[in-house]
């Protein structure tokens, strides 16, 4: 169950950060690219240090199992708000706002 487990989280987060860099990529100004990187990196690795401390709180309070019964519930919440509020119009709004300008001109 471990391998299976490990498997799967291991191809989501190949899938993720694949997906949201090209959706960064692809968004962003090219003058921008590098800040909205560091800012994302900074809020990824940064927050690290504090779910582990709230994890441990957590478990010190309701048991071991608690931690990942909560990181799967947040995990669901935030996965259904994205289904909800991230479509191909989105992105393609997105995408347009940010265009160049010989993108936008073409046929």
């Amino acid at each position: 169950m471990v391998v299976v487990a490990s498997a799967v989280a291991g191809w989501v987060a190949v899938t993720w950060n694949v997906t949201t860099v090209t959706l960064r990529q692809a968004i962003v100004p090219d003058h921008l690219l590098g800040r909205v990187n560091s800012v994302y990196r900074l809020l990824a690795f940064g927050g690290m240090p504090f779910g582990a401390l709230l994890g441990g709180v957590i478990a010190e309070g309701y048991g071991l199992a608690a931690p990942f019964w909560v990181a799967a519930v947040v995990t669901a919440v935030l996965a259904l708000a994205l289904v909800l509020l991230v479509d191909n119009d989105s992105v393609a709004a997105a995408r347009s706002q940010n265009a160049p300008i010989s993108t936008l001109a073409s046929p």
